[in-house]
């Protein structure tokens, strides 16, 4: 009887821990009595409609006004930059050969033991320099407004084609619900069933893939003009310190 009572106070015990270990899941404790008595469907919550909505007729009006601004504007520096570049590579090469001319002449005036012949024109070679400095500040705006065309032109075509996009997915919208109204009426007539309204999921993707495009070439257009930015602010620092060098000949 002894070892009948020792083994119902291990089962007692035993189940004591078990029970104090299982309070510890307050959530499992209750699993059965919590279960939903109805499962949500996630197409009653939402509509695919309303989670990606159109675009109004005034939105779509403001991308198509930006994408032709970006056009005209990578228009506008190709245009410009026709010759410029070409005549820039020039004026360096000429600059470059002026300066290294000017150099020779300031070895010969040392040699010649005149001092004043020499710094003159050692003041004139500096000035010089200042000049070339200018003119590879040119040359790096040439280069990033070259670039800048093509990521006008990349940004204006992709903004372009969300408007589109977009269009198309209104369009897609309208017919799918202009066929379900015509089938709902034809299928109450027969008596039967509604249809199901049928979503354009290509439509939708396509649109939705035509804002991550716009996006990265937007983005690419706003790194150029950082760029093109930094080229035009070493211009002005260059200009400031040509005219410091001829204030100091």
């Amino acid at each position: 009887m002894s070892g009948i009572l020792k083994k119902s106070g291990y089962f007692a015990a035993g189940a004591a821990a078990f029970a104090a270990i299982f309070l510890l899941f307050p959530g499992a404790a209750l699993a059965q009595e919590s279960l939903p008595t109805e499962i949500t469907v996630v197409t009653g919550l939402y509509k695919l409609e309303s989670l990606l909505p159109e675009m109004s007729s005034g939105e779509l009006g403001t991308i198509k006004d930006i994408s032709s601004w970006c056009l005209d504007m990578a228009q506008y520096f190709k245009d410009r930059l026709t010759d410029a570049r070409k005549q820039v590579d020039l004026q360096r090469e000429t600059k470059r050969a002026e300066i290294k001319a000017l150099e020779a002449r300031v070895k010969s005036a040392g040699k010649a033991k005149d001092g004043a012949a020499k710094k003159a024109l050692e003041a004139e070679v500096k000035a010089q320099k200042v000049e070339l400095e200018i003119l590879d500040a040119l040359k790096d705006i040439t280069t990033q407004e070259d670039a800048l065309s093509g990521d006008f032109d990349a940004a204006g075509r992709s903004l372009r084609s969300l408007a589109g996009s977009f269009q198309d997915l209104t369009d897609s919208r309208n017919d799918a619900l202009r066929a379900y109204e015509r089938a709902s009426q034809e299928a109450a007539q027969a008596g039967l069933a509604a249809p199901a309204l049928v979503i354009g999921y290509p439509a939708n993707d396509k649109a939705m893939k035509s804002i991550g495009e716009a996006g990265k070439n937007v983005k690419d257009l706003g790194d150029r003009l950082m760029k093109l930015s930094k080229a035009r602010q070493g211009l002005v620092g260059a200009w400031e310190k040509l005219e410091k060098a001829k204030a100091e000949k």
